[in-house]
C-alpha cells in the first residue's frame, strides 16, 4: 500500500506505510503532466500520515538555508489538485 510519494529530480520515489522505498520512477513515463513541479527540489504527498496533503520544497534546509516550502491539505485542494494527487497516487500504486 503506498503511503508516501517524493519528487526528486524528475524520479517519483513510492513508499509504503513502514516509509520502505517500494518503488522508483522516471516522471517522463507517467502519464501525466508534472511540469509544474520543475521549479521545486522537492514534492512530498502525504496519502494519510501525518494527514493527506502535499508540500512543495523550492529551498531545503542546509547550512546556510531554511527550507522555504508551501504545504495544502488535500481538503483545500480544488478539483483538478484533487484530480491530480488521486491519479499520480494511482499511477504509483500500479507501476
Amino acid at each position: 500500500m503506498v503511503e508516501k510519494i517524493d519528487v526528486i529530480n524528475g524520479v517519483v520515489y513510492v513508499y509504503n506505510a513502514e516509509m520502505e522505498l517500494i518503488n522508483s520512477i522516471n516522471v517522463d513515463t507517467l502519464s501525466l503532466d508534472l511540469s509544474y513541479l520543475n521549479s521545486c527540489k522537492l514534492f512530498t504527498l502525504n496519502i494519510s500520515q501525518p494527514i493527506k496533503r502535499t508540500v512543495k520544497f523550492s529551498e531545503l534546509q542546509g547550512i546556510d538555508t531554511n527550507a522555504i516550502y508551501e504545504e495544502n491539505l488535500y481538503e483545500n485542494m480544488t478539483e483538478k489538485e484533487k484530480s491530480d494527487f488521486d491519479n499520480l497516487v494511482d499511477l504509483c500504486s500500479i507501476s
